[in-house]
């Protein structure tokens, strides 16, 4: 459904997307892992039409999306970070909205927005502004407006950035319904739950790069890892002859062959010092580490991420 090839993006000096490749499946969730500013916006924009790839070329349901950008955005469904909804309409307005400029006739569009209410749990606020819903409630309708025109592609953009718990399970279960039901699916997040029960093939991104791609068990098996990660009172001691990183302020992981009781070992008379201390057991967080040598909640110097 979606083959996305070498697409490029700079700003300035800055290459925020650097010759990225992204194919989807229909009945495929694809979930790109990134940090801040790693380059997933970008590439949903440019695969969205929204901005324009330096180089490269898309393909949605085999349109070239250069040649025929209409035809490929019908097939189209996008929600960005940005909640982007009416808040002096009411929840039904707002998706009957959408279902109008998708071409749909009143009868249709009016069903639609109750079918995609049901979904995402607004059928009880339809009549409800959009300005009254709490923070959750707004999300999920944001998610709606996307779905209303039942698009062959659906990319969501960090789409349970600030949401609640309630939101964050039904947005991921309408996600998986929506694929079972044939839908090819792009979720990005920096929220390693979410890709574990959306059971989603991953992409890594950093730095504007597809770093790695397969199953959960793929990458774990490929990308092992082991070691501890530590959180330490003060500066690093003089004298430590283990090989560290910086994981965040304060936070360390001294990586490869490596035990608990080798870094107290050489932390010596100042062992009083470590905070906690964790080995690193395979996961998803530690293939993201070894691939790209820093934590998933770290953010990445680029233009996306300014």
């Amino acid at each position: 459904m979606l083959q996305a090839e070498g697409i490029s993006k700079r700003y300035g000096e800055i290459q925020a997307l650097s010759s990225a490749d992204l194919d989807v499946a229909a009945g495929q969730i694809v979930s790109v892992l990134g940090r801040n500013g790693a380059g997933k916006s970008t590439m949903l924009s440019i695969i969205a039409g929204l901005l324009t790839a330096d180089a490269g070329t898309v393909h949605i349901g085999g349109i070239d999306a250069s040649v025929d950008p209409e035809s490929a955005a019908r097939l189209l469904g996008i929600a960005p970070q940005s909640t982007g909804i009416y808040t002096v309409l009411t929840v039904r307005e707002n998706l009957e909205f959408f279902g109008e400029l998708a071409g749909f006739d009143r009868r249709h569009r009016s069903r639609r927005a109750e079918e995609v209410a049901e979904q995402l749990g607004l059928a009880d606020l339809l009549d409800r502004r959009a300005g009254k819903l709490s923070g959750g409630e707004a999300r999920r309708l944001h998610t709606a407006c996307a779905l209303v025109h039942a698009p062959a592609l659906l990319m969501l953009d960090e789409p349970t950035v600030g949401a609640d718990v309630e939101t964050r399970r039904q947005l991921i279960q309408a996600v998986r319904n929506l694929a079972s039901d044939g839908a090819a699916i792009v979720y990005t997040t920096h929220y390693l739950p979410e890709v574990e029960a959306l059971d989603a093939d991953i992409v890594i991104i950093d730095e504007g790069r597809i770093l790695a791609r397969g199953s959960r068990d793929e990458l774990v098996a490929s990308h092992r890892l082991s070691g501890v990660r530590f959180h330490v009172e003060g500066p690093l001691p003089e004298n430590l002859e283990l090989d560290v990183d910086v994981a965040a302020p304060s936070v360390y992981h001294a990586l490869g062959d490596v035990t608990m009781a080798d870094l107290l070992e050489g932390f010596g008379d100042d062992a009083h010092r470590l905070v906690s201390v964790e080995s690193l057991a395979p996961d998803l967080e530690t293939v993201f580490l070894a691939v790209t040598g820093h934590d998933i909640g770290s953010s990445a110097d680029t233009a996306e991420g300014s």
